[in-house]
């Protein structure tokens, strides 16, 4: 028996080299894969269509005869109509029990030789190495610490001997542009403090500090326990979080105070904005609408004029196309909507801030919300954007839960995140 072999890219390659050599009988007698660490390739060893196949060698020595239900004789008696006896039936359903067990024991086995093939093959770890490793993490942190330290004292050196600050006047302002206060509003706080009573109790020191911060925050009621019918806009930039916070508002008023809520979104630019607050209406069991311009706005409103209180939806705006926030602010104006409320992140940049700040100021805004409080390191944007626009606080958001992540705008709680890490 002549064998012949044809190599090809793919199995595929090599079986079409086959045809067209030995045409569709030919014998197939092996197909190997073979990888010199280069390529790879397929070799097909055939035999030609007149062999005698009773000379080929078995893949298997002694391959185990299929008797049951499956294979070329169960096919055969198919179609011969040969019945099978009740006895032979069963003899067939034990042999096939008998083979899945048998199958389930040699995957058993498998599973427990790859474990511990895997086990023999797992790096040892050296405790001298590990550690190396623990020390030089410790030294690393312990290396940018002494470069906080050393960059703080040189900032209150600086502000000392430029600023005529004194000592604690010196760590105060350093603390505050840490915490993201803008540098003159910080030099600003700190020169309205008192430099005397150095000597005098650390404790009190700061309490005189806090105290000082405490009397310029503002804060406004939450919407839910006000008198009279409310009517409310959200605004601000894309992203900052303002159809999360109406939906946290409305359940906080209709879940809490038992208020009559209605919303309605005018934002009809971003995908799936309608939808995003359409669910969490049919969720709290609320009254939706859209309105697309100022007077589907006016509309919606009369129909909602039995509801306590009506927040409004609006669309994100960049701050630096200020003719789209003019339209925004003409198609919700003040007459429609008295109270408008602007939305800002707790973590944006002062120069960010300052933009977001001058775009939104013509559409009117009197109250500030500030969002995404969990996400922020330095809480000083905050201050900076109250102190700055004189706008009232009205909610902080702290989370994405739905109604959880947001509570009423506390003085104190602000002036503590300005004033965290204040060593005296």
């Amino acid at each position: 028996m002549k064998v012949q072999t044809y190599k090809g890219t793919t199995v595929k390659d090599a079986l079409k080299q086959v045809r067209e050599a030995h045409g569709p009988d030919a014998v197939i007698l092996e197909t190997r894969q073979k990888d010199d660490g280069r390529r790879t390739w397929t070799e097909v060893s055939v035999a030609p269509s007149n062999t005698d196949l009773s000379k080929v060698k078995p893949l298997f020595s002694n391959p185990k005869p299929v008797g049951g239900r499956y294979g070329a004789s169960a096919y055969a008696r198919q179609q011969d109509g040969e019945p099978l006896s009740t006895a032979a039936a069963n003899e067939q359903r034990r042999q096939v029990l008998d083979s899945g067990e048998a199958i389930d024991g040699e995957l058993k086995a498998l599973r427990r030789e790859i474990s511990r093939v895997t086990t023999l093959h797992t790096p040892k770890v050296d405790p001298v190495d590990q550690a190396l490793r623990t020390f030089g993490r410790s030294f690393e942190r312990g290396l940018e610490e002494t470069r906080d330290l050393l960059r703080a004292l040189l900032s209150e050196t600086r502000a000392q001997s430029t600023m005529d600050f004194s000592p604690s006047q010196a760590r105060l302002y350093n603390l505050l542009t840490h915490n993201g206060v803008e540098d003159l509003l910080a030099e600003e706080l700190v020169r309205g403090l008192d430099a005397q009573g150095e000597g005098d109790n650390p404790l009190d020191l700061r309490r005189q500090r806090a105290e000082r911060l405490l009397s310029k925050v503002v804060t406004a009621a939450p919407l839910a326990t006000r008198r009279g019918r409310q009517v409310v806009g959200f605004f601000g930039p894309t992203g900052v979080g303002k159809t999360t916070t109406i939906a946290k508002v409305a359940a906080d008023a209709s879940i809490r105070y038992g208020r009559k809520v209605g919303l309605i979104t005018t934002d009809t630019y971003r995908i799936a904005a309608v939808e995003q607050l359409a669910a969490y209406a049919e969720i709290l069991d609320l009254t939706i609408e859209v309105a697309r311009d100022r007077d589907e706005l006016a509309k919606k409103l009369k129909t909602m004029k039995r509801c306590d209180m009506v927040l409004v939806d609006s669309a994100g705006r960049n701050p630096k196309d200020d003719s789209a926030v003019a339209e925004m602010a003409d198609a919700i104006s003040p007459d429609l909507v008295p109270t408008r409320l602007l939305c800002t992140a707790a973590g944006t940049n002062p120069r960010t801030l300052a933009e977001v700040l001058r775009a939104f100021k013509p559409v009117g805004v009197s109250e500030l919300v500030i969002t995404k409080m969990d996400e922020c390191v330095g809480h000083g944007s905050m201050l900076n954007a109250h102190l700055r626009t004189g706008y009232p606080l009205t909610y902080f958001t702290t989370g994405q839960r739905v109604p959880e992540d947001i509570e009423a705008a506390s003085a104190e709680r602000l002036v503590r995140l300005v004033l965290e890490q204040w060593v005296v």
